[in-house]
């Protein structure tokens, strides 16, 4: 077998000896066809040794000398608008590439199911207190004229009043004793409680029942006390002989006595009345934050939390979506950066803060770019907060994320619109 030839022996010597056979023949032609014979096969093996020596040094020595990246694209951190609720998407009030600012509508979903059993239970409770409060209202109204026309009465027969009997003073002033000692009894119970109430050991209804009990002792007793009043001055009527018969003295007793307890009725009426109001003034705005709260739910605004432009629209309207179901990704365009992909060989030279020159096109300019991450491979939970997924990487490849830098507020808002176009393939190459 023939051995083979080197290359050098196929790049220079081969040609000139074709040249050189192509040659000899056309010396056997006459005149002009010999001197155009010669000059043509030696251009052609001329263009052809040019041609392998830019083939080589093409797919040899440039990629060895380039810091070129075998692919780059434009990539942009996207966030997801999320429903809190359970509904139908009756409004989506966005399209893809529109603009969105934090607080912006971004869709409507509505639930017509959502449950109104507190707030039906508010609504009753408030009914009902309202029903009390105008029975307080009417009984206070009711008392106070009775009240009224029993003092009047009574001050008609003030001076008729007869004198009471010994016995009867003698039962007035153990009536009173009792009440005092029933309100003693109550107020020391009422320390007690108030000492347990700071402990924690019973709740403030207990405190309030126990107050509320010796604000009734109190009333009891000053009814006792003045009943024993009216004894006593019945026994100094009596013992001064002002006497206009029994009738009238049972009859005065009787109208002190009914005006008394109407004052307490009264006073009860008024207690009870402020405390049923400022108890209904609660479950009123209970019950108007419950039908806010539900309306709301019923047809939920989401807004967007973040500024961008719309990537994708995931949920159309008349779609069904659960809560914490995603509507709508939202690309931050103001985070737009370049994912690039460079060869093992660079690895060494690549690290967190190295510059990339970064061109849209053929004929744009560079844009610089700050590398924020290095990674060997790009796992798909983290291509999933890009717009795109990242380009394809051979084995041994690096991915080198970089953010595009701005270098003024008005070129930067300009470029920003431009260059929010994640996907588009672009050219990067490491900084030198």
């Amino acid at each position: 077998m023939r051995a083979s030839k080197p290359i050098s022996y196929l790049l220079f010597r081969r040609p000139a000896r074709i040249a050189g056979t192509i040659d000899r023949r056309a010396r056997s032609r006459p005149g002009r066809s010999r001197q155009r014979g010669s000059f043509v096969p030696k251009l052609a093996a001329y263009a052809l040794l040019a041609f392998v020596l830019w083939l080589m040094i093409a797919t040899l020595i440039q990629p060895l000398l380039s810091a070129q990246a075998t692919r780059a694209v434009l990539e942009a951190p996207v966030g997801l608008v999320t429903s809190p609720i359970n509904g139908v998407v009756t409004q989506m009030a966005v399209h893809t590439r529109d603009a969105v600012v934090p607080g912006s509508l971004v869709a409507t979903v509505r639930n017509p199911t959502v449950s109104q059993e507190i707030l039906t239970t508010l609504t009753t409770q408030r009914l009902a207190l309202q029903s009390q409060l105008s029975q307080l209202g009417n009984q206070f109204k009711a008392d106070s004229q009775e009240m009224r026309s029993v003092g009047q009465e009574a001050q008609v027969h003030r001076q008729a009043s007869l004198a009471q009997t010994w016995d009867a003073w003698q039962i007035a002033q153990r009536q009173r004793d009792v009440a005092h000692s029933v309100v003693a009894e109550q107020e020391n119970k009422v320390r007690t409680n108030e000492a347990l109430l700071k402990e924690g050991a019973i709740s403030e209804q207990v405190m309030n029942a126990a107050e509320a009990q010796l604000s009734t002792a109190r009333a009891n007793a000053a009814v006792a006390e003045q009943a024993f009043a009216g004894q006593a001055q019945t026994v100094v009527s009596a013992g001064q002989g002002a006497f206009v018969g029994t009738g009238g003295s049972n009859l005065f007793q009787t109208l002190s006595s009914r005006r008394e307890a109407l004052r307490n009725s009264i006073d009860r009426a008024q207690q009870d009345g402020t405390a049923i109001f400022k108890q209904l003034k609660q479950i009123t705005q209970l019950e108007d934050d419950e039908r806010r709260r539900v309306e709301k739910l019923a047809a939920y605004q989401v807004t967007a939390t973040q500024p961008g432009l719309v990537h994708t629209v995931l949920a159309p309207e008349g779609a069904y979506v659960t809560a914490g179901a995603s509507l709508v990704r939202v690309t931050d365009c103001s985070r737009i950066g370049v994912v690039a992909v460079f060869p093992a060989r660079l690895a060494k030279r690549l690290s967190i803060g190295s510059m990339l020159d970064v061109k849209i096109g053929e004929n744009s300019t560079a844009l610089p770019a700050r590398v924020e991450q290095l990674l060997p491979e790009a796992s798909e939970a983290l291509q999933s907060t890009y717009s795109v997924p990242f380009p394809y990487a051979e084995q041994g490849s690096i991915y080198a994320v970089a953010r595009i830098e701005d270098s003024g507020v008005q070129q930067a808002e300009s470029r920003r619109q431009s260059l929010c176009v994640p996907g588009k393939v672009v050219s990067a190459s490491l900084k030198t």
